[in-house]
């Protein structure tokens, strides 16, 4: 009868966070303190997969398979974008995006580089055609970015646990001044999925094994 008694004790501290060996993080309750915790989750973990999809405002769809690494202000990504069914391969490292050339393209630009910079001013066609778009991929990608806005302008309105796609999450709705987002944080308070400006960002394989490298300087040429 004691030994059924402590566990039914037990039992209820489990559920109140108690009789545990393993201390998890506290649930944030407000946008500070969700950002300070996804920050914290995201700093340690270091690195993972992500998916993301999204429409382009001229309508295409934008789908983009990468590995992050995620160091700040120097975060780095390797993306496989596919835009309206044509895909592209891009790095962004050391604060540029390069774009690797398909053999027309190399043709075309009568060049024997693989790697262009896209920049999001740029004037060459290739920057005009995709520079603002890639940019706001890479902005929306990277969760310190996301966290940073959270932090600066965000409310979270409601919270809940989610099960999502298999994952324990706790689920935020947000009010980024005006813009709506949600976020789905797992036990380790790192993000699984970010929704917001109809973009849609899933992360998984956190703490992966992830070497970002910008290409060398001799194979980028100017894509004027």
């Amino acid at each position: 009868m004691r030994a059924t008694g402590f566990a039914v004790v037990c039992t209820a501290l489990l559920l109140l966070g108690g009789c545990s060996s393993e201390e998890k993080p506290a649930a944030p309750a407000d946008a500070a303190q969700l950002a300070s915790a996804a920050g914290a989750g995201t700093q340690k973990a270091r690195s993972s997969k992500i998916a993301l999809e999204t429409t382009a405002e001229d309508g295409r769809k934008v789908v983009v398979t990468s590995s992050g690494l995620y160091e700040g202000a120097n975060s780095k990504f390797s993306m496989v974008a596919e835009v309206a069914g044509e895909k592209r391969d891009l790095i962004f490292a050391d604060g540029v995006l390069y774009y690797h050339l398909s053999d027309a393209q190399v043709r075309e630009l009568k060049t024997d580089k693989e790697w262009v910079k896209i920049t999001a001013d740029g004037k060459d066609a290739l920057s005009a055609a995709n520079g603002a778009l890639m940019t706001d991929v890479v902005e929306k990608m990277d969760p310190t970015r996301t966290i940073e806005r959270i932090s600066k302008s965000g409310k979270v309105t409601k919270s809940d646990q989610a099960d999502l796609n298999g994952t324990a999450t706790t689920h935020y709705v947000l009010d980024l001044g005006g813009a709506p987002a949600e976020v789905w944080l797992d036990g380790d308070q790192r993000p699984v999925q970010v929704t917001m400006d109809k973009v849609t960002v899933k992360y998984d394989s956190w703490a992966s094994d992830v070497v970002i490298i910008a290409p060398p300087p001799e194979a980028v040429g100017d894509s004027r």
